[in-house]
């Protein structure tokens, strides 16, 4: 493996973005200019010399998948370089291979430049990039189908988990960590269990992939209070149509579009217990996306960025590429700890069921357990 020296450049990103800020602190511009030593053709010299199992390996996804995402980025507006005079701009099969690498492993800013060589401004500037690219792409990738057809297929598919009928998404939150963004009070990012983290809600398929994805509210904030802000609480009435729902925990507020189980009090009847049973085992879809996705971006772990802005956009590529890996046969095992550490938080994120305060939400709710009861009468 090669190694150069090289120049390390100044920072010319944007007033408000993270690379300014981290080279304003730690390096300020009366400080001399060091030399870099760095990794050189490693993509060409590595890379492209691994095997299959070697690539999945290190990338945690198919190389067919990754040279999906490369030719896409190529053609995209947001992957063209400076072929012209001046310097070599980085090549957009080397952007794409870098954001994948840091997506998929818990290498620090540093140590991903010093593979694929580039400075550390660069990289910050060439992530903005990629992140724009998936933002742009998001809505091809991350949605309801539009028609009654597609719908029906979605309930098709979780009808043959544990026969509840027209089921067409499970929705849930999980907190993701992150550090303290910058100018914001840390307290307001507080969850139950005294991390700093914002939470991603989804909802996804019978197949784990995602149909709807918000990201961004701190977890200090209740699920009920998160799913309200939504956009997805105003469009799911017409989405769903009166014949269609999603299924949620008790965070959630019982409606005809969004079923919820019966509270246990000890006399349940044997008809609820069984609906509670289906609902818990059709459900766990939505735990198993997000075990999965964290899975395979290994990064979401704890995000280290210094905006919410970009924590956001992040998020969301690697909801992108979650649902791109599906599509394309291209799955991953969960890790047995990401899941239980996924369930052990789910089972005391709220705990309270919210009430309805005013008489339309308590309208909406009593229509919400008159389908709910029909639901726990049709099981046999």
């Amino acid at each position: 493996m090669e190694i150069i020296d090289c120049l390390s450049s100044s920072s010319d990103d944007s007033e408000d973005s993270d690379s300014e800020m981290f080279f304003n602190v730690f390096f300020p511009s009366s400080c001399p200019q060091e030399k870099k030593v760095r990794v050189a053709n490693f993509v060409e010299d590595v890379i492209d010399r691994y095997n299959d199992k070697q690539f999945r390996d290190q990338f945690r996804m198919n190389r067919s998948t990754a040279d999906y995402l490369i030719n896409k980025y190529e053609s995209s507006s947001f992957g063209c370089i400076n072929d012209g005079r001046g310097r070599k701009g980085i090549p957009p099969k080397t952007q794409i291979l870098a954001f994948l690498w840091f997506s998929a492993n818990k290498d620090s800013y540093r140590e991903v430049c010093n593979l694929f060589n580039m400075a550390e401004s660069t990289f910050f500037s060439h992530l903005n990039d990629v992140l724009d690219f998936f933002y742009d792409i998001s809505k091809q990738y991350i949605h309801f189908p539009d028609t009654d057809e597609g719908k029906e297929r979605l309930a098709a598919g979780f009808e043959k988990i544990s026969k509840l009928s027209n089921v067409i998404g499970c929705i849930d939150g999980s907190y993701v960590s992150i550090r303290k963004p910058a100018n914001k009070i840390r307290s307001t990012y507080i969850n139950r269990h005294d991390m700093v983290s914002i939470t991603l809600q989804g909802v996804c398929d019978a197949e784990k992939k995602f149909l709807d994805v918000c990201v961004g509210s701190p977890s200090k904030i209740h699920d009920s209070r998160i799913f309200s802000l939504s956009p997805l609480s105003d469009d799911l009435p017409q989405i769903c149509n009166g014949r269609f729902h999603l299924l949620g925990d008790a965070a959630y507020p019982l409606r005809e579009y969004l079923l919820t189980p019966y509270r246990d009090d000890g006399r349940l009847t044997r008809k609820k217990r069984k609906y509670n049973l289906n609902h818990a085992q059709t459900r766990v879809k939505i735990e198993n996306a997000f075990s999965l996705l964290k899975t395979r971006f290994r990064q979401l772990m704890r995000l280290d960025f210094f905006t919410v802005e970009r924590m956001c956009k992040f998020v969301m590529a690697c909801c992108v590429l979650h649902n791109i890996c599906i599509s394309m046969n291209d799955y991953f095992e969960i890790d047995d700890d990401i899941t239980q550490q996924e369930s052990s938080v789910n089972q005391s994120r709220n705990p309270v069921q919210p009430n309805d305060p005013d008489v339309r939400s308590s309208a909406l709710r009593r229509l919400g357990e008159i389908k709910r009861d029909n639901i726990a009468d049709s099981l046999q």
